[in-house]
């Protein structure tokens, strides 16, 4: 997965995480965290457990000790920091990771109370375009650095999020659609599926409305930061609670055409405990 929105996607994934695979986690009230010790620092995550999907599997994937030798494979200043492919583990110097997932993925657990924030936990997955249900790639994971942004920049971030949405639905109503009539998938079939679709997305969009920013977050992604263009888009599973000079530590590091750390970045182990 070299890019966080546009990698392969292998046939839809060999196996899929969902509510009916999901393990149940007993409410004890205590809170989930996973201390990730990497070859640059140590950082705590806090999983949300409102996004059980999610969270479960990575408990298990740190159980397993899936992430252990594998690497931050991407890292981009003032973005984010992607690691969890299983074959970043080979560490063979050149290589562009990003293409393992673990063959599964999850469903999406898209909350409107979580959005991308500096610290926030997210997925990666692919384009809306070949995973219009917006699964995402079952090992890998990221932490979103971002930056600060203006009254001005977030204005053309909300009509950026408004022309992804519509592009969106559009996906979405060509998957529904094809779901609906298979015959709508036919080559010569084409130019009337598309047409349908286009409607179907315009009224899905106009029936929920514009896209907005609300004031609260926009004071956070103006005074803390964040990657607001990413919301809705993306599962956001936990936050940072400790270690965000780790991240940004590695987040400056020198790094190739494909975002790869000249000197890798080594997950050495991951612990799960609660509080």
């Amino acid at each position: 997965m070299k890019r966080i929105l546009s990698y392969i996607f292998m046939t839809m994934c060999a196996a899929v995480i969902s509510p009916s695979s999901a393990a149940e986690q007993e409410n004890s009230g205590e809170k989930t965290f996973v201390t990730v010790k990497t070859n640059e620092g140590d950082f705590t995550l806090w999983l949300y457990d409102d996004t059980p999907l999610h969270r479960d599997n990575f408990i298990r994937l740190c159980n397993d000790k899936t992430y252990d030798g594998v690497l931050f494979h991407r890292v981009i200043k003032d973005f984010l920091i992607q690691g969890g492919d299983p074959e970043s583990r080979e560490r063979k110097p050149g290589e562009t990771y990003g293409d393992g997932d673990g063959g599964f993925c999850v469903y999406s657990e898209i909350k409107p109370q979580h959005y991308c924030k500096k610290g926030a936990l997210i997925d990666a997955k692919l384009g809306d375009d070949v995973n219009p249900t917006r699964m995402s790639a079952g090992t890998q994971f990221c932490v979103v650095q971002g930056r600060t942004f203006t009254d001005s920049e977030l204005d053309k971030t909300e009509d950026r999020l408004n022309e992804w949405h519509r592009n969106y639905l559009y996906h979405l109503s060509r998957y529904e659609l094809m779901l609906e009539d298979p015959s709508l998938s036919k080559i010569e079939n084409g130019d009337i599926l598309n047409a349908k679709a286009r409607e179907r997305a315009e009224r899905m969009y106009a029936d929920g409305g514009k896209i907005t920013i609300s004031p609260e977050r926009r004071e956070v992604y103006k005074t803390v930061g964040g990657t607001p263009h990413l919301d809705g888009s993306v599962t956001v599973f936990g936050e940072l609670v400790e270690g965000q000079d780790v991240v940004e530590k590695i987040t400056l590091k020198e790094t190739d055409s494909s975002d790869r750390p000249l000197s890798d970045v080594i997950i050495l182990s991951t612990e799960v405990w609660k509080k």
